[in-house]
């Protein structure tokens, strides 16, 4: 199989990132930005543990916290998801295809796209509890699948899911590798902003809570575009390898 370019894949995430820039921008301020912001305002805010909470304590906080955030994050979840395979569409297509018709085919590709994010979970969950590499080498082995479906139109889950697979196939660690060297320096950047934000605002109800999720949506937005900047660059490069297609 021949060998990812790390350096080519970059290269095209820029040309992606660039590409559409009005259109894709409009796309993650509705489905990523807005769905982050409104949750930072209106949903739940994280329960604290008393002073001097034993350890069973802490712990139960945190399940409490974690069982009330679940609805909220399966909202943000289902509308960035409509958001990044409308926008993965806009850069995969061969031909013109508009914001309205990007947007029409991600919403028929909601059940398909839960499917995935359900099945895609639990693989990578199991290589987590099975052993830390495992499953850091199957969620590179698994991160385009989203693009197979935006570009394919494919509904089947699992045939998504195996030709990801199958793209990916000799290339899992460098891929690995090219995500995970631009999502740490997204998530630096990304707790220096909501470090500083908290620090000079607080987290506090009114203004500061307001600004607070200004900028956990601005991070969700610019690092959901990364990201499927990224995911997208890959497919392309992969892609085209394997069934000499050219992407417009």
């Amino acid at each position: 199989m021949p060998k990812f370019d790390m350096g080519a894949a970059w290269e095209d995430t820029m040309l992606l990132l660039r590409s559409h820039s009005a259109l894709t921008g409009a796309i993650a301020a509705v489905f990523l930005f807005l769905p982050t912001l409104a949750v930072s305002w209106f949903g739940p805010v994280p329960i604290e543990p008393a002073a001097g909470a034993s350890f069973d304590q802490v712990m139960a906080t945190m399940r409490a916290n974690v069982m009330q955030a679940i609805p909220y994050q399966l909202f943000v979840a289902i509308i960035s998801g409509i958001g990044g395979i409308g926008i993965l569409r806009l850069w995969l297509s061969r031909s013109g295809v508009s914001v309205g018709e990007a947007l029409v085919f991600a919403m028929t590709m909601v059940p398909t796209v839960i499917v995935i994010q359900i099945l895609t979970g639990l693989i990578v969950g199991l290589g987590f509890v099975l052993l830390i590499v495992p499953g850091l080498y199957l969620w590179a082995r698994l991160a385009i699948v989203a693009p197979v479906v935006a570009d394919q139109s494919e509904r089947n889950p699992l045939a998504a899911i195996r030709q990801g697979w199958t793209l990916t196939k000799g290339n899992g660690w460098r891929i690995f590798l090219f995500m995970f060297l631009v999502m740490l320096v997204i998530l630096i950047i990304a707790m220096i902003l909501v470090s500083v934000t908290a620090a000079a605002v607080g987290t506090e109800e009114g203004i500061a809570r307001m600004l607070t999720g200004f900028v956990e949506g601005a991070v969700a937005a610019i690092s959901g575009m990364v990201t499927l900047a990224i995911a997208a660059a890959t497919y392309r490069q992969l892609a085209v390898r394997a069934a000499s297609d050219i992407f417009g």
